[in-house]
């Protein structure tokens, strides 16, 4: 697996970044699990006790699970998001 990641910080209060995977040679060197992935998200610090980071995601495999992958369906793009509060105390 092959990771590169940018993050900036505009302000003391919000970070952006994005997140490269690269998921080569895998299950024994078949290729059956290849696949590459890009996440894109930001870190809000609302308050001490707050941080709030959306993220959306694009996961492109290169088989699908007929083909010998993880994915079921096909292997087009999965597109997908979340939001996580954080609360450190």
């Amino acid at each position: 697996m092959h990771h590169v990641g940018l993050k900036a910080s505009p302000s003391e209060t919000l970070s952006l970044g994005a997140l490269f995977f690269d998921f080569s040679d895998t299950a024994g060197a078949s290729g059956g699990l290849n696949a590459q992935e890009l996440n894109l998200y930001a870190e809000w610090v609302v308050n001490p006790h707050l941080i709030i980071s959306p993220l959306v995601g694009f996961y492109s495999p290169d088989n699908s699970a007929a083909e010998g992958g993880s994915q079921l369906g096909s292997n087009d793009t999965n597109t997908y998001a979340q939001v996580i509060a954080i609360m450190p105390f």
